[in-house]
């Protein structure tokens, strides 16, 4: 593994952010850009989501320092990435907020973050959007689940209420991450995703 040496330096320029993005993968996809290299904060070294994988699959989320919606929801994704882990999928949150690596989305606040948070999983840092743009992810959060063979079993949102967690009727995260480790199919692939925007950013 490469080890991380770099300070990622301030954006010269601010480019305009871009919100919409390449269709979604679709459910039975495979993994795309499965050997893709980026920083792992949790390590010191890079990493791709291929490495983060184990027996039963991995739980890939799009995630963010500064988004609400990530923070409302932040109990029930402790729960479902542990659950993860405890039943062989590899866990991993990409940090994709590539129009704010001069600040609040860097590779020093994401590492404060991580710390502050206590994650026991990789969080790396996508840079200029690759692995979003490979997957069409455009929100925070925003979860896409791969099976063992790394095949696209389930994506959207963790559950059916982002703001309400006593209002949850439908677990969608915990129940495809129950099926992938049962060797079963998923019986919800797909739910609507909200949450923050990906700040990406448009070179023209």
């Amino acid at each position: 593994m490469k080890k991380i040496f770099f300070i990622l330096a301030p954006l010269a320029i601010v480019f305009s952010f871009a919100f919409v993005t390449s269709e979604t993968l679709p459910i039975g996809a495979r993994l795309p850009m499965a050997d893709y290299q980026m920083a792992n904060v949790k390590t010191g070294y890079f990493t791709s989501v291929k490495q983060e994988a184990r027996e039963n699959g991995v739980l890939v989320m799009f995630s963010s320092n500064n988004c609400l919606a990530v923070e409302k929801i932040k109990s029930r994704t402790l729960d479902a990435a542990e659950f993860a882990q405890k039943n062989n999928i590899g866990v991993v949150f990409v940090n994709s907020n590539e129009a704010q690596r001069n600040g609040s989305e860097s590779y020093d606040a994401m590492k404060g973050y991580f710390n502050a948070n206590k994650y026991d999983w990789s969080y790396v840092l996508d840079a200029k959007n690759a692995l979003a743009n490979a997957f069409g992810a455009n929100f925070t959060p925003e979860i896409f689940l791969f099976d063992k063979n790394m095949t696209l079993v389930y994506h959207g949102a963790i559950d059916n209420n982002l703001n309400e967690s006593g209002a949850v009727t439908h677990k969608h995260l915990l129940e495809a991450l129950s099926a992938v480790s049962a060797n079963k199919p998923v019986s919800v692939t797909e739910s609507p995703v909200t949450g923050c925007a990906i700040n990406r950013l448009m070179s023209n």
